[in-house]
């Protein structure tokens, strides 16, 4: 998820959004009441909320789910639907204008600079006051921290998978082969090269035609292998960037030169977008990749288009670089947030609590992803769970995927999921989490106003002067690309990145 842009001309609107009440105390909002007895609720109370939706099917306003929110709670819900693209903006709006949602969801710059405005119910003392909520939330998680000033909350962070991506093979490629899977030990950035180059050269589909390809660029275990940093690491007690690694660099560097000039890189890698990487996973071309686990719609992309092929595909540990160093690298948990707006009364703040407190149990988690039971699902003859013709129309999951979920990893595992894929993720969610890959500077990047300014442009550059090496420059190069990321304002960016970690 990309940064938000600074928000400016909305920071005015919220001084006076937030009101006296508020001001620019720090976010703190009134107290909250300690009720939640959702039997006491005796008095009705309008909550509106906005939730992204990126095509497909959308929520009628007389939808099941928020019909039984309504009466559990007492409730009247107002869903904004937000094209996904347009989500951002529409909230600078609604600022702008003072109608800001009770509850909704915010990216990294708003959240920053919107707190700072006392635009958002400040969380730290009323969490306690919901079991379930402060169960699934506790504050010791470095998600609850990121973000937000020393021991305040502003919002609830979006937690699902710490680390999601790793390499996975095509066995049945390697079986066409007849190679044999590594184990963990024998998996070094060696072993996949060899696999990778065989997968190139040696038609795995057993086609008849050389159109597969060995590994793509964006194979990023195989660049952590070689002690590249996740954007930053620590070092001598100062957080430096990977652009400054410059002879690991040089090593990785000249790994993929070689993989390209014998064609087992992919040979159009600088153009290659992340969606058009992913269609050469389905459409059979591609073998060896870094992916999630998502194997059921692959393996049925696989199968579809060419029914005669049997995909089985198998997670592995990230390879092993030269000196035994392997990673997956860590999402940036805590960059998103739910927060309710501090406009809201008393009783209104404590009726969101009681819902996302009943959310995040068993009982709420079953309704937010399955939907009503009778009419998004329902059991069968054989006591089964199974859907109903009204689950792809709607789509009752739709809050629990783009709004508020429970932290984990099972968010699309449903009633109905075959043990075996139940089993599948839990031992996918294992391995990954095996090899973490952290960036050390998680969540700082915000309060650098030199990075927002010019990191995107300092990137690319960057970037450029790699796949250039790729391509035929000297390795050599990356030192002068690193000397200029630094002098064109990398260096700014390292000293309000290490004072911010300071601070915090």
């Amino acid at each position: 998820m990309k940064l938000m842009k600074t928000i400016t001309g909305s920071l005015l609107a919220l001084s006076l959004i937030a009101g006296c009440s508020s001001g620019n105390n720090g976010g703190n909002a009134p107290s909250v009441s300690t009720s939640s007895d959702a039997g006491k609720n005796s008095v009705r109370i309008p909550i509106t909320m906005p939730a992204q939706y990126w095509g497909g099917p959308k929520w009628a306003e007389d939808h099941p789910t928020i019909k039984y929110l309504n009466e559990k709670f007492n409730v009247d819900i107002k869903l904004q639907l937000i094209n996904g693209p347009e989500y951002e903006e529409k909230l600078k709006v609604m600022a702008a204008s003072g109608s800001l949602p009770d509850f909704y969801k915010v990216y990294s710059d708003t959240y920053i600079a919107w707190q700072r405005e006392g635009a958002f119910v400040d969380l730290t003392g009323e969490l306690a006051k919901y079991k379930n909520l402060s169960a699934a939330f506790p504050m010791d998680l470095e998600a609850m921290k990121v973000l937000n000033p020393s021991g305040k909350l502003y919002g609830l962070p979006e937690i699902s998978w710490t680390v999601r991506d790793s390499v996975q093979i095509r066995q049945d490629w390697l079986d066409n082969l007849g190679m044999k899977l590594p184990s963990t030990d024998e998996f070094t950035v060696d072993k996949f090269y060899e696999i990778a180059k065989a997968f190139a050269k040696q038609d795995p589909d057993k086609n008849g035609k050389n159109d597969t390809v060995g590994f793509a660029a964006n194979n990023i275990a195989v660049r952590n292998a070689f002690g590249i940093a996740n954007q930053w690491t620590k070092k001598d007690g100062k957080l430096i960037p990977h652009q400054m690694q410059v002879e690991e660099y040089k090593t990785y560097l000249a790994f993929m030169k070689k993989a390209y000039s014998e064609g087992v890189l992919d040979q159009d890698f600088v153009l290659r977008k992340s969606t058009e990487i992913e269609d050469l996973i389905k459409s059979n071309k591609l073998g060896l990749f870094t992916y999630h686990n998502n194997y059921i719609e692959i393996e049925g992309a696989v199968k579809k288009t060419f029914p005669d092929s049997k995909p089985v595909i198998v997670p592995m540990a990230p390879p092993a670089g030269p000196t035994g160093l392997r990673g997956n690298t860590n999402n940036a948990v805590g960059m998103i947030k739910v927060v309710i707006n501090a406009k809201a009364g008393k009783e209104k703040i404590d009726r969101i609590l009681q819902i996302l407190d009943w959310w995040v149990t068993e009982e709420g988690t079953k309704v937010m992803k399955n939907g009503v039971e009778g009419i998004h699902y329902k059991k069968n003859a054989e006591g089964k769970y199974e859907i109903t013709d009204k689950w792809e129309p709607e789509v009752p999951r739709h809050l629990n995927s783009n709004l508020f979920k429970r932290p984990g990893t099972d968010f699309n595992l449903y009633l109905w999921t075959s043990p075996a894929e139940v089993k599948r993720n839990e031992d996918y969610k294992a391995l990954v989490e095996k090899y973490p890959w952290p960036n050390a500077a998680m969540g700082l990047e915000v309060y650098s106003e030199t990075y927002k300014k010019k990191s995107a442009d300092l990137n690319a550059k960057f970037q450029e002067a790699m796949y250039k090496i790729i391509l035929g420059e000297p390795v050599e190069s990356i030192e002068k690309a690193s000397k200029d990321w630094l002098a064109n304002g990398g260096e700014q960016i390292i000293k309000e990145i290490n004072e911010a970690a300071v601070q915090k």
